[in-house]
């Protein structure tokens, strides 16, 4: 795949297990690649600014997280969601980074680790968490958050949930690290469970293992791109019904 948006950049603050939480179990997603994706969403909107953004499989919240410090003047809110109580947890934790006070903690929590080990790894998790601070300290913006417990495969994933979205992005679940909890894996019918809350030009960018379908008669996929085994395609509701599924 061609890069062209994202150069080739050092983004060691933004590793995993660093200053955002890591835990097994919870993939990471590379991160130029995530901000690649995620600018070739923004380049299909009518309006780059104040996105919401929705990941319905965000595990750890770490493909938000990072999307948030790389988009920190053009993301408005990050909305999050996961079947497991554990992810919900634990995306929280990373999410609060993006604001001063919640990074403010993370701060002092290594500041006692370094004390207490005197290991450079906490050393240089201070540094890049400071490099962090500094983003959301030269800024008068601030994201909102939001995280909620859903099976996104249910028959109302967005029960009470007053959501409209303008770029939905996941990595969803795949192999024996992560899987579906409702062991739903082939011809999802994902696409059409984001209806009620997309918006006229919300964008939908999926990655996946290639085997995976999404099939739908509402949307049409404007892109399609395979880096090494995952697959990753972008999507936007259609103005015509498509009489056949996406292959």
């Amino acid at each position: 795949m061609v890069y062209k948006y994202c150069e080739n950049k050092n983004f060691k603050d933004l590793a995993s297990g660093k200053v955002i939480v890591h835990k097994a179990g919870y993939p990471n997603f590379p991160i130029r690649l995530a901000q690649e994706i995620f600018c070739r969403c923004l380049h299909y909107l009518d309006n780059p600014n104040n996105i919401c953004i929705y990941d319905p499989c965000c595990g750890g919240g770490y493909l938000l997280t990072i999307l948030g410090f790389l988009n920190f003047g053009q993301i408005k809110t990050i909305i999050a969601s996961d079947i497991s109580d554990e992810a919900i947890q634990l995306a929280n934790e990373n999410l609060s980074l993006l604001n001063i006070s919640g990074l403010e903690q993370r701060i002092q929590q290594l500041n006692h680790y370094l004390l207490l080990h005197n290991k450079n790894s906490h050393a240089e998790a201070l540094k890049s968490a400071t490099n962090l601070l500094s983003i959301l300290t030269n800024s008068t913006h601030e994201i909102k958050h939001k995280v909620f417990k859903t099976n996104i495969l249910s028959s109302n994933p967005f029960n009470n949930q007053d959501l409209k979205v303008d770029i939905i992005f996941t990595d969803v679940p795949y192999g024996n690290l992560v899987k579906w909890q409702d062991k739903t894996q082939d011809n999802i019918n994902l696409l059409d469970q984001f209806l009620p809350i997309i918006k006229d030009k919300t964008i939908i960018a999926i990655c996946s293992d290639k085997s995976q379908k999404f099939q739908s008669n509402h949307f049409q996929r404007i892109e399609k791109q395979m880096i090494g085994k995952r697959l990753f395609q972008i999507f936007q509701q259609s103005t015509v019904k498509i009489p056949f599924p996406l292959k």
